[in-house]
């Protein structure tokens, strides 16, 4: 591909179609527009000349509703929600909530943005919780009937007021779209979208993606996040070519979706647009159908947004779908943000790039120095992705919790030599082509000991390690270098799980202390709400400990908000010696055992079982009361026994501190072997020469109970006699 051939093309991302209001950019045909994915409804599509007809005619005005306000709507994904926001964004600032929000995100975004009505489906039982909010704070609730004919035409009923207020005309400088950013430390951020905004924007991606009457977008992605609402539906309309609504249902329901539907209830699609989790799951589909011989799509082109696609995965796309598409099948890489839709494409009858997302395709992009210098850098070095143009917010609405205006930081300044541009927090570079290449969110980096690393560079050869099916890269704690690169990691079915020196191996661009020093097990990668993997925060949200030195492997049952405590499988040091003054592990209490020692009751009554996490699994028992006697031995007199050395519990685990468990360890003091049963986890310790003199070994010894290796009676037994001799000495004095 010639530079000239990709300028002449960039060229002709414009905006040509002249518009007030977003909706003005619709076509008037009697074409069918939008589809329900349900066959079972018997509705009729509805066509752009009544899509366009309904917009015009809604009104809020009865409702005491103007033009300022913010309406919120919380609705599962349907044709329903994707036809709100063309007919209430003309009559009042548009602001879709997730349906999944929890009663404390509803209250927050009802009071920040704020609310002056929220709109909920008839009948929604999930949106009972949501109707509690709004009444709790005197905000009125107008529920949504979906017509019985016509796909995604509706009517609206509520407290009406008896001299509404007179509708204003909508300008391109007027509010359509409020969304709140995903936070990750911070309260979210409010972006506001005018009607100049996104109509500029649509255009962008239509223009981009050159999309006719003779296609037909599957939208998967939810219709409260821009890019269900710009790039599926907002750039197949425009384009007047149909829409089929859905939600996700996972990879088999996907691709049933792209066979014949039952009595050709709408065209087959012919692409879609999603983000990366999503693709996962179609592709794992499709590629098991395709070894069956049972793949049957009608897809032409996947277009990926919201989060980085890995290369790897784009290649498996292609040789699943190419060789039974009915053209040329192409997987489009691009690049956009809620602040900026879009940013970046590859052109899909160019040139693709899978490793990076294209070029500027509308917006004008720079590569600046990080905040505060408002300073461009050369092609080919690394910097933060700027943006400007008419598809970018202005900047964050300002709210009184905010300790500092956020659009600061945000925006350069419009004096220095590349203008006001908006900042977007991911670092990257631009090839001699001007194709981007993303190396990641700069709050992602991973910082090892003050070298940094992108975990997207990682990830994209973690892929190939056999047995991984899916993974992600994150900043995991460390005493010795700060932070520590950690793999979260999906395994494969019917594959071994992937050891932590394989996945080592398998990369090869960096040194050793750029390779993973923590392994995570998991049933599936923890996302946000729109389906981004949670990278920042990761190690908290897992329970991760502080790792002392060396390499850790841990299991995390569970998904989303019933995540299971992290279960250590082995820690191995690395030849160099460490020093271990601390250790936070998790406890791991056999089912027969009664944990009385730290909840401190009157009487401990039970033995005592601590699977040391941060010391190579060791298993340490302590008796806290004498079989052969009636008496058990109070709490407070076990605990004065181990006064020598200062437990306390945390969130996660219990901290040890001893003064004389300072000292060095390395891989030959001690070997240790996990052995899980559905009932009960064991480990086994077996002795080596000077493991004693070990930090492990010493902090036994200062409890009194020697490693006896496996001979629990003897542990037992040492105990009781130190129990019995703090006891007595206590009295003596």
């Amino acid at each position: 591909m010639s530079a000239r051939s990709l300028a002449a093309f960039q060229s002709t991302i414009v905006a040509e179609t002249p518009f007030q209001a977003v909706a003005d950019i619709i076509p008037l045909s009697d074409a069918k527009a939008i589809y329900a994915s349900d066959a079972s409804t018997g509705k009729h599509a509805l066509t752009f000349s009544a899509l366009k007809e309904f917009v015009t005619s809604m009104d809020l005005a009865r409702f005491g509703l103007t033009r300022e306000m913010v309406i919120c709507t919380s609705m599962p994904n349907g044709p329903e929600a994707a036809v709100c926001f063309w007919a209430l964004a003309g009559r009042c600032v548009f602001a879709p909530l997730n349906p999944n929000l929890t009663m404390a995100e509803v209250q927050f975004e009802l009071t920040d943005l704020p609310a002056a009505a929220m709109i909920t489906l008839a009948g929604d039982e999930k949106a009972t919780m949501v109707k509690g909010c709004c009444a709790q704070a005197g905000i009125p609730v107008i529920e949504l009937t979906p017509s019985r004919t016509t796909v995604g035409l509706f009517t609206l009923s509520g407290a009406e007021v008896p001299t509404p207020p007179t509708a204003e005309p909508t300008r391109p400088s007027d509010l359509a779209l409020v969304l709140h950013t995903s936070g990750t430390t911070k309260k979210p951020k409010i972006v506001p979208l005018t009607h100049h905004n996104l109509g500029y924007g649509i255009q962008f991606v239509a223009r981009t993606l050159r999309r006719t009457s003779a296609h037909t977008c599957l939208n998967v992605m939810p219709l409260f996040h821009i890019h269900g609402l710009i790039a599926n539906v907002g750039a197949s309309l425009y384009s007047e070519s149909a829409v089929v609504c859905s939600s996700f249902l996972g990879g088999a329901d996907f691709l049933r979706k792209c066979r014949a539907p039952e009595r050709d209830s709408y065209p087959r699609p012919t692409w879609y647009s999603a983000v990366p989790t999503m693709h996962e799951a179609i592709l794992l589909e499709a590629e098991k159908e395709k070894a069956d011989g049972t793949l049957d799509h009608s897809l032409t082109l996947m277009r990926n947004c919201s989060a980085a696609l890995l290369p790897p995965v784009a290649k498996r796309f292609l040789a699943a779908f190419a060789p039974g598409a009915p053209g040329p099948f192409t997987v489009v890489p691009t690049y956009a943000m809620t602040e900026s839709f879009p940013i970046c494409s590859n052109p899909p009858h160019l040139e693709v790039k899978l490793s990076t997302v294209g070029p500027a395709m509308g917006p004008s992009l720079k590569i600046l120095k990080g905040y505060p210098e408002d300073v461009e850098v050369d092609v080919g070095t690394e910097g933060e992705v700027c943006v400007a143009g008419e598809c970018v917010t202005a900047g964050y609405l300002i709210r009184e919790h905010m300790s500092q205006d956020p659009n600061i930081e945000a925006f350069s300044l419009g004096g220095s030599p590349p203008g006001r541009m908006l900042r977007t927090g991911d670092k990257g570079y631009l090839d001699r082509d001007g194709y981007l290449q993303l190396v990641g969110r700069f709050k992602e980096i991973i910082n090892c000991g003050g070298e940094k690393i992108s975990p997207l560079e990682l990830e994209d050869q973690l892929l190939d390690v056999p047995g991984v099916q899916t993974c992600v890269c994150f900043a995991s704690p460390a005493e010795l270098l700060g932070e520590v690169v950690g793999v979260a990691c999906v395994v494969k079915q019917g594959y071994e799980p992937p050891t932590l020196d394989a996945l080592r191996q398998g990369i090869s661009t960096v040194g050793n202390r750029f390779k993973p020093a923590v392994l995570v097990y998991l049933d599936a990668i923890p996302k946000g709400p729109t389906g981004k993997p949670k990278r920042i925060g990761l190690a908290k949200h897992l329970g991760l400990p502080s790792l002392a030195g060396g390499m850790a492997v841990y299991s995390v049952k569970g998904t989303g908000d019933t995540l299971e405590l992290p279960m250590l499988h082995t820690r191995t040091f690395l030849g160099t010696p460490v020093v271990v003054p601390t250790w936070t592990f998790p406890l791991t209490i056999r089912l027969e055992m009664n944990p009385d020692l730290i909840s401190s009751p009157d009487h401990s009554t039970h033995v005592l079982e601590i699977d040391d996490a941060g010391c190579n699994g060791l298993r340490l028992t302590v008796t806290c009361y004498d079989h052969e006697t009636p008496c058990p031995i109070s709490s407070a007199q076990a605990k004065e026994a181990f006064a020598d050395v200062l437990m306390k519990t945390t969130e996660r685990g219990m901290l040890w501190e001893a003064a004389m468990a300072s000292g060095k360890q390395v891989a030959e003091d001690f070997c240790a072997d996990l052995y899980v049963t559905d009932e009960s986890k064991e480990l086994k310790h077996s002795w080596k020469p000077g493991c004693h003199d070990s930090p492990p070994g010493k902090l036994m010894r200062l409890l009194g109970v020697l490693d006896l290796h496996d001979q629990r009676d003897a542990a037992e037994a040492a105990a009781r006699r130190l129990s019995a001799d703090k006891v007595n000495n206590k009295h003596d004095r």
